[in-house]
C-alpha cells in the first residue's frame, strides 16, 4: 500500500514538474527575445507585381569530372545551392552574439513544444544585420562563405524625398496609412571566384523578402561604380530605379559617392518554402 501511494505521488508530481520546466523555458524565451531579437510580420503597406521569373540552370551533379567542374564555374547558382544565414553585424560584442544565438535556440524549442513552424525570418535587434551566403564546392566536405551583404532590418520612417520618389517613379500619389517605409542595402560583397554566377541576383531576392517581412515598402541603396554605369545598369536589370531625389538623404549629394536607387519590396508566394534562411 505504501509503494502504491509513493507511485501515485510520483505520477501526480510528473505533470507539475513538466509544467514548471515548460514555464521556465517560456520565461527564458520571452526574456531573451525581448533582449536580443526583434521581428515584424506585418505585410508591406504597398504591393507591387513580382519580378519576372529568372531562368537559372540546375547545379552540376555530385561526382563531376574535372572538365565538368571547370564548366560549372560559369553555371549560375540557384537558391538550392546556397545556405543563407542572417547574423548580427561584425562589430556586435561576443556576449550579445551569444545571447542572440541562445534566443534563437529557445524560440525554435518553444515552436517545437507548441507544434508550430518557426518564423521564416528573425532579425537581430539593433537595426542592422549581415546576410551570409554559404556554398559547398563539389568534392568539398564543408561549406564556405562566398558572399556577404550588409542590410538594415527595420522599417525607416517616411520622409518627403521617399514620398516624392514613389510618386515620380511608381506613380504612388495616395500614401498608405503610416506613410512609406523603407530599408537599405549597405554593401554587397561576393568573393571574386564566385562572381558572375547570379549570387548577387539571388541575394537581392532574399533581402527584398526580409525587408517585406519587416514591413518595408521599398529597398534603397547607393550604387558606386566609379562612373562606369555598369553597376547601375545591373541594379536596373534587377528591378531598381534611379532615385535622384534621394541623393542627399542617402549621403551622396550630386552623386558624390554613387547613384541612389530604389526598388519595391517583393515576397513571391511560397518563397520561404523554397528558400531557407538560418537565424
Amino acid at each position: 500500500r505504501e509503494e502504491r501511494s509513493h507511485q501515485e505521488g510520483e505520477a501526480a508530481m510528473a505533470p507539475k514538474t513538466t509544467f514548471a520546466v515548460y514555464l521556465v523555458l517560456c520565461i527564458s524565451f520571452h526574456w531573451l527575445l525581448a533582449a536580443s531579437l526583434s521581428f515584424a510580420f506585418t505585410s508591406p503597406l504597398s504591393t507591387f507585381p513580382p519580378p519576372a521569373a529568372r531562368n537559372v540552370s540546375p547545379p552540376p551533379p555530385h561526382g563531376a569530372t574535372a572538365d565538368d567542374a571547370a564548366a560549372a564555374d560559369s553555371v549560375p547558382f540557384s537558391h538550392s545551392d546556397i545556405t543563407w544565414k542572417l547574423r548580427p553585424p561584425k562589430e556586435t560584442p561576443l556576449l550579445k552574439r551569444l545571447a542572440v544565438r541562445g534566443a534563437s535556440t529557445l524560440i525554435k524549442a518553444d515552436c517545437f513544444l507548441r507544434r508550430r513552424d518557426p518564423p521564416p525570418v528573425l532579425c537581430p535587434k539593433g537595426g542592422q544585420a549581415i546576410l551570409q551566403a554559404y556554398y559547398r564546392p563539389p568534392g568539398s566536405p564543408r561549406k564556405k562563405q562566398i558572399a556577404r551583404f550588409g542590410v538594415t532590418t527595420v522599417r525607416g520612417p517616411s520622409a518627403p524625398p521617399i514620398e516624392e520618389t514613389a510618386a515620380d517613379v511608381y506613380g504612388i500619389t495616395q500614401l498608405p496609412l503610416g506613410g512609406i517605409g523603407a530599408a537599405a542595402i549597405i554593401y554587397m560583397f561576393v568573393e571574386e571566384e564566385y562572381r558572375k554566377r547570379a549570387i548577387g541576383e539571388l541575394a537581392l531576392q532574399v533581402i527584398s523578402a526580409i525587408h517585406t517581412v519587416a514591413g518595408c515598402d521599398f529597398t534603397f541603396l547607393v550604387a558606386d561604380d566609379n562612373g562606369s554605369g555598369k553597376l547601375v545598369e545591373w541594379y536596373e536589370r534587377n528591378g531598381f530605379s534611379r532615385a535622384p531625389k534621394l541623393q542627399d538623404m542617402m549621403g551622396s549629394p550630386g552623386g558624390k559617392f554613387g547613384i541612389a536607387m530604389i526598388a519595391p519590396t517583393q515576397l513571391p508566394e511560397d518563397f520561404f518554402e523554397q528558400v531557407k534562411i538560418r537565424w
